[in-house]
């Protein structure tokens, strides 16, 4: 049989924890996650070096310091308390990459990778910018490279013609050949003016 002090009980019970923190970055960000659900009174300080996180969960409650690596913009940052999770965007006061995300070496234990959002910094590069819409529209009004020009249209407009007179060239050619021999000496004589009456001479 053991007995259980009500002191001890007292103790266990206001006992603070530490939540898991799950983090990411990028040259000019930080990503941390508070891995935490239904989160009750939370209190959150967030200073140049450091965040202070203090709330309960599901009966516990837990605790939180951390002292960054290096000087954050505590104006530009902002974090969400979730039903799942307490999300934080803090902004570097430097866009540098971070050799950790604590001022201390020694890895804690309950800071993990964020799997999710990690991204190497050879990997962190932005995408490049795509050309506005009035930039497409400006494309489209000027003519390609491979569009003929006005010059290019009368060479080619000449050669087309050359090509449609030397065919009807050959289309005559074609017809007087199969013009028989007979017809055409009738069509000679046909074009031949007619013979004038002769005019007796006077002595």
């Amino acid at each position: 049989h053991v007995t259980i002090f009500p002191n001890f009980r007292r103790q266990q019970e206001m006992s603070t924890l530490r939540p898991t923190v799950l983090w990411a970055q990028r040259k000019q960000l930080l990503h941390l996650k508070i891995d935490l659900s239904d989160v009750s009174n939370p209190q959150i300080v967030l200073t140049e070096s450091k965040l202070t996180f203090s709330g309960q969960s599901h009966g516990h409650n837990y605790a939180l310091d951390i002292d960054f690596f290096a000087p954050i913009n505590p104006e530009e940052s902002s974090y969400t308390v979730g039903a799942r999770q307490i999300q934080f965007q803090i902004r570097k006061k430097e866009e540098v990459w971070w050799a950790a995300c604590l001022k201390d070496k020694v890895k804690p234990t309950f800071l993990k990778v964020d799997w999710s959002l990690w991204k190497d910094e050879e990997d962190d590069v932005e995408p490049a910018s795509m050309p506005a819409a009035d930039d497409f529209n400006d494309f489209a009004d000027e003519p390609a490279d491979d569009e003929p020009g006005d010059d290019e249209h009368a060479a080619q407009e000449f050669i087309q013609r050359q090509a449609a007179q030397g065919a009807d060239d050959e289309a005559s050619d074609d017809d007087s050949e199969d013009l028989d021999p007979k017809d055409t000496a009738e069509a000679s004589e046909k074009s031949e003016p007619p013979a004038l009456p002769e005019t007796p001479v006077q002595a």
